[in-house]
């Protein structure tokens, strides 16, 4: 009786699995597909029609699958990945003798020399993969599907650049068949070593023969009327001929319309493997992380310009080397994205575990089906359009403009497909693409990284703050993590750096969360946090801790309603603040009335200003008035003028009063002005002060607004009282002045 494997187990054996696809990207990339491979068909001179017969083969053989999926269960699927994955190899070396069979026989021998031995090669990879992809399932838990997709493409890109380099360099320098012939044999061994590696990776024992397995039949007829799985299939098929049916060419392109030399062509390989390798664990998180389905999408988009890209790049320039170069960047970045998500959408989202092996060999088939077809129509195109040459205003037309017409026009009917599969997972693809345009994603991903990496305390709490530096909601479920860290510093970075985040619905509800635990040290500033976020969902969770008996709580909660612009919180905080005995937390509700501009309060907090000695609290008082009385800006810089030079800062701005205020019957008024200005100006500051006050009675205050009105009379009167003394009541006076003289000056107060 055989032990079922628990996760931890699996991921201990991974490392197997990752250095078999490493060492089998290595076979692939010299024998059978790539550049090299296509070139080697080029070298034998067969034309694009022959070249996508050939590709087609490898494919089309995945039709197979379903009928031999039933048998391959029996056998042990992954017994039968591993003797097919074996037998491949030998069949694959047969290549070697190609020279030979030009050399006797000829060109169109060697042509159905090849073929032959792709078709055999085919059908033993078919086989194998119809038993693969289950044994792949079972081996690699689904809660890493993603994260291990990205790694093992990372690994197989890493890989792959390494032998393209190398390949590059024998095809640039050689000539004829032989320097094939010397990569085939390498590839080759490097695929004996990898069949090794896979030996190593646990799989399920073969399944009892039974009269029950005519339900696989049962199970493809399910899987065939699975709606999400036959419309997954659809858009499978649309995104793999749009995007195989042109990448498939492209190196002949590039030789033939651009005008590179075959080790440029191969060179671009490099690129497109950079591509895939840079930001490869960036999408498997990714889809983890957010759903398959708006990785895919973001993909698609990307792949979508890749024919216009080509179409519109120059040919026989300088600058169709480092051109093509970023393009293949491109290619590698997007195919790799779509490759990573559509692998996870299948595993997890498409296939269900129970039907696995029915699944899959649909699946298979299918996917082999278009794959097929992709290059097969693609070279018969080719063939078609041979010799086609045009000229269009500016545009280059060619015998490939309508192969990445076709191209362009079924991967935009792929991205359709896409966007209308079902998902509970997914994150919508708008909220997922603005992910990459809010804050600094950069420093957010790097952040994450650290973080997920950091063991020390002062590390934890570094990384933590710098995704509140971010101010981008990739690393927000970490720093909800790091809302529940052993550490209170960690946890009160968290908090900090929650609140200079977009406002989230997941940060936000978290910090509800802490709200609705109790009061600690910590909730202080998780309610400033959550005023600071802005989120109207807070608002009720505050209202309740204004009422909470907890006086300094009761003043912070005042404070973030503020933030919150909650007008229907006037009347509780104003009551809050008549019934507060200590003057500090005075000032706290004076402040939050000030933002939410409770004209009701004015003769009250300008009551409290008058009491108040501190000059820190006299400044917060009075900046709340002025934001009562109108906009707070000129108050600000009028602050600022006033600590530095308090006599040259007023004389400045009752001058420039002075000259909003010129119109006729406001002679004397101007005239006092320019009298209090020169006070102020030879820093006589009792006499201005005095003046200022004669000022502000002067003033007709009829067609006022009445807040405005009231507030002029208590700084006269503030004046009279304090004179010179108080700077804040200065400022406050020149504020009111400020937005009065427009309001007396304009036409309707003036007729």
């Amino acid at each position: 009786m055989s032990t079922v494997l628990t996760d931890l187990e699996k991921i201990r054996r991974l490392p197997w699995l990752l250095t078999g696809d490493l060492l089998n990207a290595a076979f692939f990339s010299l024998t059978f597909t790539g550049p090299v491979f296509l070139l080697f068909l080029d070298e034998l001179k067969l034309n694009a029609g022959q070249i996508g017969l050939l590709l087609s083969l490898i494919p089309f053989a995945g039709i197979i699958a379903p009928f031999i999926a039933p048998t391959v269960a029996r056998f042990g699927f992954k017994r039968v990945y591993v003797t097919f994955w074996t037998i491949r190899k030998f069949v694959i070396a047969l290549l070697l003798l190609t020279p030979l069979v030009v050399a006797r026989f000829g060109a169109q021998a060697a042509f159905l020399w090849v073929g032959g031995v792709i078709l055999v090669f085919a059908i033993c990879r078919a086989i194998a993969e119809t038993g693969g992809y289950p044994w792949r399932k079972e081996a690699v838990p689904g809660s890493i599907q993603g994260k291990y997709s990205a790694l093992s493409n990372m690994y197989m890109t890493f890989s792959s650049i390494v032998v393209t380099a190398g390949a590059s360099y024998v095809i640039g320098w050689g000539t004829g068949l032989g320097r094939f012939m010397l990569l085939i044999i390498i590839g080759i061994g490097f695929g004996f070593i990898s069949i090794w590696c896979y030996t190593h990776v646990p799989g399920d024992p073969p399944l009892p023969f039974t009269p029950s397995h005519s339900s696989h039949l049962k199970g493809m007829q399910q899987a065939l009327k699975d709606r999400d799985f036959v419309f997954f299939l659809s858009a499978l098929g649309l995104a793999t001929i749009g995007g195989t049916a042109v990448i498939s060419f492209i190196p002949l392109f590039m030789k033939e319309q651009v005008g590179l030399n075959d080790g440029q062509v191969v060179l671009l390989s490099i690129g497109t493997y950079t591509g895939a390798l840079l930001p490869s664990y960036l999408w498997g998180w990714a889809a983890d992380r957010y759903g398959s389905k708006p990785v895919m999408l973001f993909s698609l988009n990307l792949m979508v310009l890749l024919p216009l890209a080509w179409f519109l790049m120059p040919r026989y320039n300088f600058l169709s080397m480092p051109l093509a170069m970023l393009i293949a960047f491109v290619a590698g970045v997007s195919t790799l994205a779509w490759q990573i998500s559509w692998t996870r959408y299948l595993f997890v989202n498409a296939m269900p575990v129970e039907h696995r092996s029915a699944y899959t060999a649909i699946y298979y088939a299918w996917f082999g089906l278009v794959s097929g077809c992709a290059p097969l129509l693609a070279g018969q195109l080719l063939e078609l359009s041979a010799g086609f040459e045009a000229e269009f205003f500016l545009f280059k037309l060619d015998a490939y403009t309508p192969l990445f017409s076709l191209s362009l026009l079924f991967l935009a009917a792929s991205v359709i497909a896409v966007a209308k599969l079902r998902s509970s997972e997914a994150t919508p693809f708008r909220k997922f693409a603005g992910l990459f345009v809010q804050g600094n994603p950069i420093r957010a991903l790097e952040s994450v990284i650290l973080y997920n990496f950091a063991g020390d305390e002062i590390t934890r709490m570094a990384t933590t703050e710098r995704m509140g530096d971010a101010k981008n909601p990739l690393s927000s479920r970490e720093l909800i993590e790091a809302l529940k860290d052993p550490s209170f510093n960690v946890r009160y970075e968290a908090v900090h750096s929650i609140g200079r985040m977009p406002a989230e619905p997941e940060l936000v509800n978290a910090l509800i969360g802490m709200l609705a635990e109790g009061p600690t040290e910590l909730t202080f500033a998780v309610i400033r946090s959550l005023g600071r976020l802005g989120d109207r969902r807070a608002v009720e969770p505050l209202r309740q801790l204004l009422l909470s008996g907890y006086h300094l709580l009761q003043a912070a909660s005042a404070r973030a309603l503020a933030m919150l612009g909650d007008v229907d919180s006037i009347p509780l905080i104003l009551d809050k603040f008549r019934q507060e005995p200590h003057n500090g937390l005075r000032v706290t509700y004076a402040s939050a009335l000030g933002i939410l501009q409770a004209s009701q309060a004015t003769e009250e907090i300008f009551t409290l200003l008058r009491q108040t000695e501190l000059e820190t609290s006299r400044g917060e008082i009075g900046l709340a008035l002025a934001r009562i009385a109108g906009d707070e800006r000129y108050y600000m810089q009028g602050w600022r003028s006033l600590q530095a030079n308090p006599s040259t800062a007023a004389a400045q701005a009752l001058l420039a009063l002075q000259k909003q205020a010129k119109q006729p019957g406001c002679a004397a008024w101007l005239e006092l002005a320019g009298r209090c200005a020169e006070s102020f100006a030879r820093s006589d500051m009792l006499q201005g002060a005095s003046q200022l006050h004669a000022l502000l009675c002067q003033l007709p205050k009829n067609n006022l607004d009445p807040t405005l009105a009231a507030i002029l009379s208590e700084c006269a009167g503030s004046l009279a009282e304090f004179g010179p003394n108080r700077l804040e009541f200065i400022l406050l006076s020149l504020h009111a002045l400020n937005i009065a003289l427009p309001q007396l000056t304009s036409p309707q107060n003036a007729g």
